[in-house]
């Protein structure tokens, strides 16, 4: 099955092993697709959050990635420095276009969108996890709750009559839409089934959530 959100960053080539032909490989091949560490654009997911430096004094949070609980992953790249942490089945992944000197006390970017709250509430699950504050109470992880968010827009297109494609162009922009052909994009099948799962929300499927 194909991937169902958003493409990747380009990851530095490893070396090719012997005899493996003329080409390299982005990802390691010997790992398991849920085992590599995957950098994502803020654009297409998001989760991602933006950090810069701020030259305010009462920043709770400063830059030093080494000290951070659950650094999974660490890269420069030409358009910044990308990090991720991991724990359990939480991820925060993390981009500083301009990343600032070790020790600058640091700041959220959390453009001004439709995904603004999640972009938002991204920010705050890091911070709460960098930080040791208790995370928020309530059953959903902000996965969960993100694809819920998707599911409710969709629904909401399509009980207004919206097409699908109209639909996931709303969703995920017309640019990645018109990336592909529509009849076998991965992103049809993605927005056809957040529709059905918003009919189901709307249906019923929301009461599962008062007996978490």
């Amino acid at each position: 099955m194909r991937t169902l959100e958003f493409e990747p960053l380009s990851r530095p080539a490893l070396p090719v092993p012997s005899g493996a032909g003329g080409c390299d490989f982005a990802v390691d091949p010997t790992l398991r697709a849920i085992d590599a560490d995957v950098f994502w654009l803020p654009d297409f997911r998001t989760s991602v959050v933006i950090l810069t430096a701020t030259p305010t004094e009462t920043a709770a949070l400063t830059f030093a990635p080494s000290d951070w609980p659950n650094l999974r992953a660490r890269r420069a790249e030409h358009d910044g420095e990308h990090l991720i942490l991991r724990a359990g089945h939480e991820e925060h992944q993390l981009w500083l276009p301009d990343p600032p000197q070790e020790g600058s006390s640091l700041a959220a970017i959390i453009p001004l969108d439709d995904a603004t709250p999640q972009r938002a509430d991204a920010a705050m699950c890091f911070w709460r996890h960098t930080t040791g504050q208790q995370p928020r109470a309530g059953p959903l992880g902000h996965r969960r709750r993100l694809h819920i968010g998707n599911a409710l827009r969709a629904l909401d297109g399509h009980l207004s009559g919206a097409t699908y494609r109209a639909i996931a162009e709303s969703l995920f922009s017309p640019a990645r839409i018109a990336a592909e052909p529509w009849k076998t994009a991965s992103l049809r099948d993605a927005t056809i089934r957040l529709v059905r799962n918003g009919l189901a929300l709307m249906r019923g499927g929301y009461r599962s959530f008062l007996r978490r």
